[in-house]
């Protein structure tokens, strides 16, 4: 009937994945693992659906050294990808993310930032995905029956969390993480932050404190 037909990807958004060798991730699980013990042991209280956080420069502690090779191998890329000049950039925080059971992390975004990411050290079923929420404030206006879910209709998209899986996205783009329905095993992250060094300033860093080692808030 067409002579031609063509579909036009206007304005994608794109989280990108990355898997470290096993032989790697395995290394770096276990040492950011031990080094979370020995953070949070004992560990502080919590309020009910909490999650317990540590202060965001872990990227300045020896334990991240074998894990920055591979986060300027994914952020330098992307960052060529979308030809940005130059592409230099400045860790502005990373994190770990411990959640206990019915701990989750509601939707929200990373301001004053360019690029976010999160690393998994330890998932189990159910608990072992992220959520991604549509940008596009109108998209929900006419929703239609699917027979499937689309990227192209749905409104938000969940994408497989596993250890040694690093996940790299926009900075504005909403995301959650739902509660930790394991009866008893802790689900940990870790993420991070890259802003394009000369947006560089006071205002990059997160906007919240974590528990600092000694059990105490930031």
């Amino acid at each position: 009937m067409f002579a031609k037909s063509a579909a036009f990807p206007l304005f994608p958004t794109l989280v990108r994945g990355f898997d470290l060798p096993d032989d790697a991730a395995a290394r770096f699980n276990a040492d950011l693992l031990a080094h979370l013990e020995a953070w949070f042991s004992p560990r502080p209280k919590l309020r009910p659906g909490e999650t317990w956080q540590t202060t965001h420069d872990l990227h300045e502690q020896a334990v991240f050294e074998a894990f920055y090779p591979f986060l300027d191998a994914a952020v330098g890329g992307t960052l060529k990808e979308l030809a940005v000049a130059p592409p230099d950039y400045v860790i502005t925080g990373c994190w770990a993310n411990v959640n206990p059971p019915a701990g989750f992390h509601p939707p929200h975004t990373h301001p004053n930032n360019v690029l976010s990411g999160v690393y998994y050290a330890k998932t189990l079923p159910p608990s072992d995905a992220i959520t991604f929420h549509d940008p596009r404030p109108q998209a929900g206006v006419i929703r239609p029956a699917a027979t499937q879910q689309v990227a192209e209709t749905a409104s938000e998209i969940e994408i497989e969390a596993k250890p040694g899986r690093m996940l790299l996205f926009p900075s504005w783009l909403r995301h959650s993480v739902k509660p930790n329905y394991t009866t008893d095993q802790e689900r940990i992250s870790m993420s991070f932050n890259v802003m394009l060094a000369d947006f560089v300033g006071t205002h990059t860093a997160p906007m919240w404190r974590g528990f600092r080692a000694d059990g105490t808030r930031g």
